[in-house]
């Protein structure tokens, strides 16, 4: 069978954990959703009704993603695959801290980081380009397996990385981490060409 020229990713993001809620940094800490959060997500999936059955399910390995990946298996049949290399973004010695505690004490490099979070990154964190090029990167090497005409796959991700896949996708020059955080979950859709997919590819290996 023939390598695919066509892929559809529906993304979605998993919703609000206690963190969030308290307006802690929250990054690749594995945590819970809210009630909140969980029926955000359940409202979201209620109101998915791709064209296409999907036949794939990528996701990260943390909770709240296996959670909403068990909401949309049981509604049709989907081969998952969990991923350690698609998890949220590291954000080191920040992670966990209040926002009002780090605008305290380290303002200047807070405040950048929340104005331009791909210009700063946390202490001993994970670097906004370094997460891109990890998070592309797994995905391109799962779409290049798949073989059909038009494979139709879903992809869950915590918020951080949801943001920064969604914004290569969309072939955003610019990501605004917080505006797109600032969103209603949705499932949203996105074609990818094999075209694309190698010039992620590309784009990866030379740290672009």
């Amino acid at each position: 069978m023939a390598k695919p020229e066509h892929f559809t990713i529906h993304l979605i993001r998993v919703g609000e954990t206690n963190w969030d809620a308290d307006n802690r940094v929250i990054g690749a800490t594995d945590l819970p959703m809210t009630d909140e959060g969980q029926q955000a997500v359940l409202s979201a999936t209620m109101n998915f009704h791709p064209t296409h059955a999907p036949t794939k399910l990528l996701s990260s390995e943390e909770e709240s993603s296996i959670w909403v990946t068990n909401q949309l298996k049981s509604s049709t049949e989907l081969k998952h695959k969990a991923l350690n290399s698609l998890s949220n973004v590291s954000m080191g010695l920040w992670e966990g801290e209040l926002e009002s505690c780090l605008t305290d004490r380290c303002p200047t490099a807070f405040n950048q980081w929340k104005e331009h979070p791909s210009r700063i990154t946390p202490p001993e964190g994970e670097s906004f380009f370094d997460a891109r090029d990890r998070l592309i990167g797994a995905l391109t090497k799962q779409l290049v397996k798949y073989k059909g005409d038009h494979p139709q796959v879903i992809l869950v991700l915590r918020s951080w990385a949801w943001a920064i896949v969604r914004c290569s996708l969309s072939g955003s020059k610019i990501c605004d981490i917080w505006e797109q955080l600032d969103q209603p979950i949705e499932i949203e859709t996105f074609q990818v060409t094999k075209q694309q997919l190698d010039e992620y590819q590309s784009h990866t290996k030379a740290g672009v």
